[in-house]
């Protein structure tokens, strides 16, 4: 009998977890249409840099439409059930709201893991993908959008001249480069060809250079120096697009990068919070589908005929006081007026302890609300 009821009720939540998902994930999705069409019509991308557009970004959205649609599977599951009586009739069998609540466990095991990988691996995975993904775009579009005897300001502390272009093989012909190397430091730069070259870097666009000459001015020693060259390669860095050697967004960082970085904060007597409420909340999202389990199925099991998609509309409400939460810890733990790793925990130990509650009251055929015997109906559970 329990493995028959565990198997019913995984095949109860799954299917409308699946529906939420995809639904809750395509909707996210649409949202980057606009930007997708501002990008097709400014820099004539194609359907490689869409598709991995896509897989990019679906990670940042993937880490919160899981356990959302986890709830509103349950709580739709056990919204039916209890409707149609068979929660009634389960409880009559002998069984309790503990054994619904086993294959629930069960299931929130599977999307605690799959969240997990998520968040640790794809979501930085993700945003540094997508970094690459604009930066080589860009780098493309200016370089095919280059045209001859026409300066050009859009690489950092860099202006390039270029007297003939070859329109076929890319090369180019009387190059002149004026760079600011430094405070105190001028370079410029004559070549009689070039080419750009394919970075072995991400966020780096080499031009190789021949047969020319250096000459570097430096203000402060008032020396000037000339040197002539065979072979040069210069790195390039597009102005407004990440640099080679620019530091990587928290959200771009992997676990042992996210801990390393920290670490070296606190080393030099700075305040790493907000590398530790990132790191934490790679964890306390995924953990969240466990306090979920423990909040959906007495929230589902209550009846309340009055209310049309009743789970649906329940666990909106759940977790949109659940992201509220905890964004407002989250605040509070990037202040310093609390401890960021208990900021970060604040909402999953809040929500710990609800879920305990309702729970207890609910498998003790108790109404949920103890100030009121109504709110459950009038057998108090509910059924």
């Amino acid at each position: 009998m329990p493995g028959i009821l565990s198997r019913y009720i995984l095949k109860e939540i799954s299917v409308p977890f699946a529906l939420s998902l995809a639904i809750l994930t395509a909707t996210a999705l649409l949202s980057k249409a606009v930007k997708l069409i501002e990008l097709m019509v400014t820099q004539g991308v194609g359907g490689s840099f869409i598709f991995w557009f896509m897989a990019s970004v679906a990670p940042s959205f993937l880490i919160y439409t899981l356990p959302i649609s986890f709830l509103i599977g349950v709580l739709v599951a056990f919204t039916r059930l209890s409707s149609d009586s068979e929660v009634t009739a389960i409880k009559a069998s002998g069984l309790g709201l503990g054994a619904m609540l086993r294959p629930v466990m069960l299931l929130a095991l599977f999307v605690y893991a799959l969240t997990l990988g998520v968040t640790l691996y794809l979501f930085p995975w993700g945003n540094l993908n997508m970094k690459a993904l604009f930066f080589d775009a860009s780098k493309d579009r200016f370089i095919s959008g280059l045209d001859e005897k026409t300066f050009y300001d859009r690489f950092k502390g860099i202006v390039l001249y270029v007297d003939k272009i070859n329109a076929r093989t890319g090369e180019m012909e009387g190059i002149f480069i004026s760079e600011r190397g430094g405070k105190e430091e001028s370079n410029v730069f004559f070549a009689t060809k070039g080419v750009f070259s394919p970075a072995t870097e991400r966020y780096t666009v080499y031009l190789k250079l021949n047969d020319g000459a250096i000459h570097r001015k430096t203000n402060g020693g008032g020396t000037y120096h000339i040197a002539d060259f065979a072979s040069y390669t210069l790195e390039l860095g597009l102005a407004g697009q990440p640099g080679a050697a620019g530091e990587k967004a928290n959200r771009e960082l992997y676990l042992g990068e996210l801990m390393d970085k920290a670490k070296a904060t606190e080393a030099r007597g700075e305040d790493p919070a907000p590398y530790l409420i990132d790191l934490h909340k790679r964890f306390a999202l995924p953990a969240s589908v466990f306090v979920f389990a423990l909040l959906g199925v007495p929230l589902g099991i209550q009846k309340i005929r009055a209310a049309k998609f009743t789970g649906f509309s329940i666990a909106l409400g759940v977790v949109l006081v659940y992201y509220v939460l905890s964004t407002a810890f989250e605040a509070i733990g990037e202040t310093g007026s609390m401890n960021a790793i208990a900021a970060v925990w604040a909402s999953d130990v809040i929500f710990l302890a609800a879920g305990l509650f309702v729970f207890y009251r609910a498998s003790k055929e108790k109404p949920l609300n103890p100030f009121s015997f109504r709110f459950g109906g009038k057998n108090g559970g509910g059924q």
